[in-house]
C-alpha cells in the first residue's frame, strides 16, 4: 500500500495515487493507516472500528493496481508521431521565448525532409496496428509562416494509407489566406495566448513591437465558430503573475476554449537574458489556484504539466520514444523545446538525422539520454507526485552534463504545492472523497456560452 498524509491545515490531507484515493483526516486515522501499511490490523476501539468500516466502504483498503510497465530501456524507437519544426523565422518577438524566434537568418525544413518523416511515423504506426497515426508542427519560429510547405506536408500525410491527425501550435497571428487554409484542414490547434490585453500585448508583441492581442483573439473565435478544436497555453512571468485570473476570466468570457495550460516562463533563450524566468513559484502557484477556481466554476478545464493527479505515468511525456521530432536543419532532438544546436542541451538531447533513408539515430546518445530519464526519476521515490510528475519536464531537470538538477528544487515544491491543492479541490467537490474513476482527466470542448 503506497500511502501518504499530507499536512493540511489543521488536519492532514490522506493519499493513495496508484488506488486514486483522496480524503482528508485527522492524526488519530493517520496513525490507523500507519498500521494498515504493515498488514491487517485488529480496532483497539469502537471508533477505529468505524473507521475501518468506512475505509472499506469507500474501497481505500483494496489492494494497489499494478502500475504500468517501466518502458524499456533498451526498446526499438519506433515513433508514431512526426513533429516538425517548421522555421525560425516569426513574426512576433515573445519576450520569454525559449528559442529566440526570428532573430538569426530563417532556417526552414525542406519539405523532402517532412515527407520522409511522415512516411516513417505513418509505416510504424501502421505496423504496430495502431488506428492512427499523427503530424504535429511546432518549432523554434511560427510554423504558419512557412505556409507552401505546410500545405504541401499536410497533403502529403492525407494521402498515405492509414489516417492522419494533424496539429498544430501557433500564435495566431494568421494572415486571412492562413486562416481560411487551417480551419479547413487541421484537426487541433493549440494557440498561445497569454490572458488580458494588457499582458499579451506586453509579452507577445509583433515583430515591429506591435499589439496581438485582438489579432489572436479573433483567431480564436474563428476556431469556435468553425468548430475546430483548440486549447490556449499560458505563459506566466514573474510580472503577469497577478493577471492570471483575470486572463482566464476574460478568455472564458470571450472564448469557447475548454481547456487552458498555463505555465511559468522557462528559463532558457530570451527569457533568460532578460532575467523573465519565473522565480516567485508560491505566487505563482496561488494565482493558479484562483485561476483554477474560476475555469472550474465555468465547466473549463486550466492545468500546469507538473500537477497532474488524474494522471499515472512513469515518464512525464512520450516524446523521446513516441515522436521524431525534426528540426529545420534535419536533426532529430528529444524535446521540441531543445530543436537549435545551439541550445545549452543540444549535446544531450539531439539522437541523430533524417537522412534519405529515413532516421538514422544515434543509439549511444539514445542510451544516454533514456539513462539520464532513469536517476532523474530514481531521485523521486518517496513523493507523492512521484506517479504524476514522473520526474517532471526532461528539459528542466536534466543538465547538459547527463546529470539531473539537485532534487526537491523549487519547481520540485511547487509541483507537489498546487498538486495536493488540486486533490484538496476535488476530495472537497467530491462530498469528502475522491476517486480518480470519476474524475475526468479534462473538460471536453464547451461549444456556446460565449459573449
Amino acid at each position: 500500500m503506497e500511502l501518504y498524509s499530507l499536512p493540511f491545515q489543521d488536519g492532514h490531507l490522506i493519499y493513495r495515487p496508484l488506488l486514486g484515493i483522496a480524503f482528508a483526516g485527522n492524526a488519530a486515522m493517520v496513525n490507523l493507516l500507519t498500521r494498515l501499511q504493515d498488514g491487517p490490523v485488529a480496532p483497539r476501539s469502537s471508533a477505529e472500528n468505524r473507521a475501518l468500516s468506512l475505509l472499506e466502504a469507500a474501497g481505500f483498503l483494496r489492494p494497489d493496481p499494478e502500475p504500468e510497465r517501466e518502458p524499456a530501456r533498451r526498446a526499438p524507437y519506433r515513433p508514431t508521431v512526426a513533429v516538425l519544426c517548421m522555421t525560425t523565422a516569426c513574426n512576433l518577438r515573445c519576450v520569454y521565448c525559449y528559442a529566440c524566434g526570428g532573430e538569426t537568418a530563417p532556417r526552414h525544413l525542406p519539405v523532402e525532409l517532412g515527407r520522409r518523416a511522415i512516411d516513417t511515423v505513418c509505416r510504424n504506426a501502421r505496423d504496430s496496428g495502431a488506428e492512427h497515426f499523427r503530424l504535429e508542427f511546432h518549432g523554434g519560429g511560427e510554423p504558419t509562416l512557412a505556409a507552401l510547405s505546410l500545405r504541401a506536408l499536410v497533403a502529403h500525410a492525407r494521402t498515405r494509407e492509414s489516417p492522419c491527425q494533424v496539429s498544430v501550435t501557433t500564435n495566431g497571428c494568421w494572415t486571412k489566406a492562413t486562416r481560411k487554409w487551417l480551419l479547413a484542414h487541421v484537426d487541433h490547434v493549440s494557440l498561445s495566448l497569454d490572458g488580458t490585453r494588457e499582458v499579451q500585448n506586453r509579452q507577445r508583441p509583433d515583430a515591429g513591437g506591435g499589439a496581438t492581442f485582438r489579432r489572436v483573439l479573433e483567431s480564436a473565435r474563428a476556431l469556435d465558430q468553425h468548430g475546430v478544436s483548440y486549447g490556449i497555453r499560458m505563459t506566466v512571468t514573474d510580472d503577469s503573475i497577478a493577471h492570471l485570473p483575470a486572463g482566464i476570466d476574460l478568455l472564458t468570457r470571450r472564448t469557447c476554449c475548454g481547456v487552458f495550460q498555463a505555465e511559468p516562463a522557462f528559463d532558457c533563450g530570451r527569457a533568460r537574458d532578460a532575467g523573465l524566468s519565473l522565480s516567485l513559484h508560491q505566487r505563482f502557484a496561488e494565482a493558479f489556484l484562483e485561476a483554477w477556481d474560476i475555469a472550474a466554476s465555468r465547466g473549463r478545464h486550466l492545468y500546469y504539466s507538473g500537477a497532474r493527479p488524474g494522471i499515472i505515468t512513469r515518464r512525464f511525456c512520450g516524446a523521446a520514444s513516441k515522436a521524431l521530432i525534426v528540426t529545420p536543419e534535419g536533426s532529430l532532438t528529444a524535446c521540441y523545446e531543445v530543436c537549435s544546436p545551439d541550445h545549452p542541451l543540444a549535446g544531450m538531447f539531439f539522437m541523430g538525422k533524417l537522412g534519405p533513408l529515413g532516421p538514422r539515430t544515434e543509439e549511444h546518445a539514445r542510451r544516454s539520454f533514456e539513462d539520464a530519464l532513469y536517476r532523474s526519476r530514481a531521485r523521486c521515490a518517496g513523493c507523492f507526485c512521484y506517479w504524476h510528475c514522473a520526474g517532471d519536464c526532461p528539459s528542466k531537470v536534466l543538465a547538459a552534463d547527463g546529470f539531473t538538477a539537485p532534487p526537491w528544487s523549487p519547481r520540485c515544491e511547487l509541483n507537489r504545492l498546487i498538486t495536493r491543492e488540486l486533490l484538496v479541490r476535488y476530495a472537497h467537490a467530491a462530498g469528502g472523497v475522491w476517486r480518480l474513476s470519476a474524475q475526468p482527466h479534462a473538460a471536453p470542448h464547451v461549444e456556446g456560452n460565449c459573449r
